[in-house]
């Protein structure tokens, strides 16, 4: 699917990957509908693409919300004229092992990362096959991919996705509709501090495992929407990580624990 002038959907837009990812879109001429629950980092989004020239609106709705989502979705669909594409990236982050981490911070991690990023495929997906041939992108996260100390509730609610999504693929194909999701390493926003610390990863993968610009993440989010979708895990080194911890996930283990496996 050519990704050029076509009305897309981006969550979580307002900072980080999605930010990135609606100005990489809006440079390409497309339409793009803005959402995020924190409407005045949103306007400020949209005022850097409309004074670059693009077209942008802003739709504020916090995506564990279900009824204010589900409306913000149909009203940014109104205002596109359709969707062809809807990257699904609003996320939270969040650190701790079992025992000392708060209930509501795992049930916020799941209500987001998880059940609302399910919420916006349930409400995007009826605009995405009218618009057909369309593509559904999620961010996801090297976190769901290798395990490591302290990482239990966040990977839980990124692999959770993964598995719907792998579904969905099945659910969606022969419908003209693409489904991706791409799985980055550490990427250079807030949430590398706040949320899912990257001093806290295991030593091996900090050494050898770079932090992502967002502008490379958001590059890569329009590849994944301009194929066939699937999965896609950036850069190379966390590929390898990801592809040992899968087929050989006690050497997997084995490794993490000899050099480092995080600290919770």
């Amino acid at each position: 699917m050519l990704v050029e002038a076509i009305p897309c959907l981006v969550t979580g837009a307002s900072e980080g990957i999605g930010r990135a990812v609606a100005l990489e879109l809006a440079r390409r001429r497309c339409p793009v509908a803005l959402l995020a629950r924190r409407g005045e980092m949103l306007a400020g989004v949209r005022g850097e693409i409309t004074a670059a020239g693009g077209r942008a609106e802003a739709f504020v709705a916090d995506v564990a919300d279900t009824a204010a989502l589900g409306l913000a979705i149909g009203q940014a669909a109104s205002w596109a004229g359709g969707l062809r594409l809807v990257v699904v990236n609003a996320g939270v982050g969040v650190h701790g092992s079992a025992e000392i981490l708060p209930g509501d911070a795992l049930r916020r991690a799941v209500d987001v990362n998880l059940v609302g990023a399910l919420e916006t495929v349930r409400a995007a997906l009826p605009h995405l096959r009218a618009g057909a041939p369309a593509a559904l992108v999620a961010v996801s996260s090297l976190s769901a991919l290798i395990p490591y100390r302290g990482g239990g509730a966040y990977a839980a609610s990124k692999a959770g996705l993964i598995a719907a999504l792998r579904c969905l693929r099945l659910e969606l194909a022969g419908t003209g509709v693409s489904v991706g999701w791409l799985c980055p390493g550490p990427v250079d926003t807030a949430m590398i501090v706040d949320g899912v610390p990257r001093v806290k990863l295991p030593r091996l993968a900090r050494l050898t495992v770079p932090v992502l610009a967002v502008d490379r993440v958001a590059r890569e989010v329009v590849r994944l929407a301009a194929g066939r979708g699937g999965q896609r895990v950036i850069p190379w080194t966390a590929w390898i990580f990801a592809a040992v911890a899968r087929h050989f996930p006690r050497l997997g283990e084995w490794t993490e624990l000899a050099t480092g496996a995080g600290e919770a």
